[in-house]
């Protein structure tokens, strides 16, 4: 699958759109450079699966999980 995003807004809304395709036990893998909007991303997946929490990025941590209709766990 290819997105093309040209702001955080967009890449956003890419996420929230593609959590509606996701079922339980679903596994999304994406890389990128610092800076490329993979939180941007997880933060619209997490409001697609229902998540309430502030995402943030884990670059500090091992992982942070977001609790919502689907968890999410964003490594």
């Amino acid at each position: 699958m290819h997105f093309l995003s040209h702001s955080t807004q967009e890449t956003e809304a890419i996420g929230e759109e593609l959590a509606q395709k996701l079922r339980g036990g679903d596994v999304l893998a994406f890389t990128g450079s610092l800076g490329m909007g993979k939180t941007a991303f997880t933060r619209g997946l997490a409001r697609g699966l229902g998540c309430r929490g502030r995402v943030t990025s884990p670059t500090f941590t091992i992982v942070n999980e977001y609790e919502g209709d689907i968890p999410l766990f964003h490594f």
